[in-house]
């Protein structure tokens, strides 16, 4: 969500402030709203029965939640908390009516938004199936660089295993396979890409899949 939106969301929603590790929602909760995060970090994932979590994924400035909750009318299906100190912009079902009505700029972010989180569930799930632990960690250390060499990104192997949907250990055992032929280094609480090309290279030999060309 670019900058005007924003702050016209603001102007039209609720403001919400919660504390670092304070709950937000929880799964099966079915009050309708929008939430978009306006600054801080939150941190989306379950439960399971055995009360192991899983991460599911970080929303940040300008990313959005709850969608389900007013467009399908279905129960929120993720526990939701802040990871940060949070505030949120939250849209009931009146202002979201609002929004679709008056404000082309919102459905078009809102299909956007949409399509771009199955997209990314899909591949998810198929990088689940097909590629070993190893190479899923460095397609997700990749889509994390920003510079084209000396990346310091803040993640913990703990992060790593909750994104990846694997054990510490396995996290572990990914992450010095790639350090072990030196694609990157490891410090206190960050991974260190060392050379973002060479990564890309190193993917493309590795995936079972061709890239998807864009136009």
């Amino acid at each position: 969500m670019n900058e005007e939106l924003l702050a016209l969301c603001a102007q039209h929603g609720d403001r919400k402030l919660f504390s670092q590790g304070q709950l937000i929602h929880q799964r099966g909760d079915s009050r309708p709203g929008l939430n978009i995060v306006q600054s801080g970090q939150v941190k989306v994932g379950n439960y399971g029965l055995d009360g192991q979590y899983q991460l599911t994924s970080y929303l940040n400035r300008g990313d959005s939640f709850g969608e389900v909750t007013l467009i399908v009318n279905q129960p929120r299906t993720h526990h939701s908390e802040a990871n940060t100190d949070v505030v949120l912009t939250h849209l009931n079902r009146t202002s979201f009516n609002w929004m679709n009505a008056n404000v082309p700029e919102f459905n078009q972010y809102l299909l956007t938004s949409l399509a771009i989180k199955l997209n990314m569930a899909l591949e998810m799930m198929d990088d689940h199936r097909r590629l070993p632990t190893h190479v899923r960690l460095a397609k997700l250390l990749y889509n994390q660089c920003t510079k084209p060499t000396l990346n310091h990104i803040k993640m913990r192997q703990s992060d790593c295993a909750e994104l990846l949907a694997v054990t510490v250990l396995s996290s572990h055992k990914a992450l010095k396979k790639l350090t072990d032929i030196n694609l990157v280094s490891s410090s206190y609480g960050a991974i260190i890409v060392h050379d973002k090309l060479q990564l890309e290279q190193w993917l493309n030999d590795h995936l079972s899949l061709l890239p998807v060309q864009q136009n």
